[in-house]
C-alpha cells in the first residue's frame, strides 16, 4: 500500500478521535452544567425556608392556648418582624407581632382531621401548619416556616354499643361451651384511650347458663358469650342480661346494653297421644264419612 494513502488515513483516524472526545467533552459539560443549576436553584430555595417545627398540643383545648412561640424558637427579636398564618386556618392563629401560635374557637378534635382519620394504632397525629416571616427593618422578602402540631389523643369519647338493646337468637339444644358472638362496642378514641375489656351481669336465674369470654383479634376486643349449661325453651324462652364496655382512659368511661338472649325451638320432643288406647261405638247401618270418635295429641311447649 503506497504511504502516502496510509498517511491519509492516519490523519482521518485522528480527527474522528478528536472530534469524538470534544462532543463527549460537550456532553459532560451538558451534564454538568444541569447539575450545577439544580445545585443553584436549590440553595436559593432552601434560604428561604426553615427547618420543620414539631410542637405538642393535647386536642379539645379551649381558645387562646399558647402552643409555641416562633420568635424564641427562631432566636429572633421580639419586634422589628411580621407574622402571617399561611396555613393552618381555621384550628390556629398566629400573633403578627410575637409569631405565638394559638388555638382558636374551632376546637382541634383528633378524630375528626382528615388526616387522623385512618391512623393505625400507635400512629402519630399531625396538624401541618405554614408561617411567613417578614423582617420589616431589612425590607427583605418574607420567609416561610414549615411545622407540624403532633396533636395527643384525648379521653374525650366514651364507648358505645351500637343499640341499647341488643338480641342474640340460641337453639336450645346447644352444646355446652358453645361461643356466640356478640355485637362490639366502638370508640373514637385510640390507643390506650380505646376499648380496654367488657363485662356481663346476669340475674340469678342465668348464672349458671352463660358467661363472658373476650378474645383478642389484632388491636379488637370481641365479646363472645359462653353457653354454661343446658337450655331448655319448654321451660324458658328468654333471658336479660347486661354488658358492660369500659375504656382504658384516666378515669375511664364506660356505657352499657341490655342484651337479649332469645331460646329459639328445636324438634326435641316425640309426639304423643294423650290416651294409651281409645274405644268407640259404631252402629251397624251408620253412613259413610260418619264420626266415630276423637284422637287427641299432647302439645308442649
Amino acid at each position: 500500500m503506497p504511504s502516502s494513502y496510509s498517511h491519509r488515513v492516519f490523519l482521518l483516524a485522528e480527527e474522528g478521535y478528536r472530534l469524538m472526545m470534544c462532543q463527549s467533552a460537550n456532553a459532560m459539560w451538558s451534564r454538568w452544567s444541569a447539575m450545577l443549576v439544580w445545585i443553584f436553584l436549590l440553595l436559593c430555595c432552601s434560604a428561604n425556608v426553615v427547618n420543620t417545627i414539631i410542637y405538642q398540643v393535647t386536642e379539645e383545648q379551649p381558645p387562646n392556648t399558647l402552643i409555641g412561640s416562633l420568635a424564641s424558637d427562631q432566636g429572633l427579636p421580639d419586634t422589628g418582624h411580621l407574622y402571617k398564618l399561611e396555613v393552618g386556618a381555621p384550628y390556629l392563629r398566629v400573633d403578627g407581632k410575637t409569631g405565638d401560635i394559638y388555638t382558636t374557637e374551632t376546637p382541634i378534635d383528633r378524630e375528626t382531621l382528615k388526616d387522623c382519620r385512618n391512623l393505625f394504632e400507635g400512629d402519630p397525629c399531625f396538624l401541618e401548619f405554614e408561617v411567613s416571616i417578614t423582617d420589616l427593618m431589612k425590607g427583605t422578602g418574607p420567609r416561610l416556616i414549615e411545622g407540624r402540631i403532633e396533636i395527643l389523643d384525648e379521653n374525650d369519647n366514651t364507648p358505645q354499643f351500637s343499640s341499647p338493646v341488643l338480641t342474640l337468637s340460641i337453639p336450645e339444644n346447644t352444646h355446652v361451651g358453645a361461643l356466640f358472638a356478640i355485637p362490639v362496642a366502638t370508640d373514637r378514641d385510640s390507643g390506650s384511650n380505646g376499648i380496654a375489656d367488657y363485662a356481663l351481669t346476669t340475674g340469678p336465674e342465668a348464672a349458671n347458663l352463660f358467661s363472658l369470654q373476650v378474645a383478642q383479634d389484632s388491636d379488637e376486643k370481641l365479646p363472645q358469650l359462653i353457653v354454661l349449661g343446658n337450655l331448655d325453651r319448654e321451660q324458658r324462652d328468654s333471658y336479660d342480661l347486661n354488658i358492660k364496655v369500659v375504656d382504658g382512659g384516666s378515669p375511664p368511661r364506660q356505657s352499657s346494653a341490655l342484651l337479649r338472649i332469645t331460646i329459639t325451638d328445636a324438634n326435641d320432643n316425640v309426639p304423643k297421644f294423650e290416651k294409651s288406647h281409645y274405644e268407640g261405638e259404631l252402629p251397624e247401618n251408620s253412613p259413610v264419612g260418619h264420626s266415630v270418635l276423637q284422637v287427641m295429641r299432647q302439645v308442649s311447649q
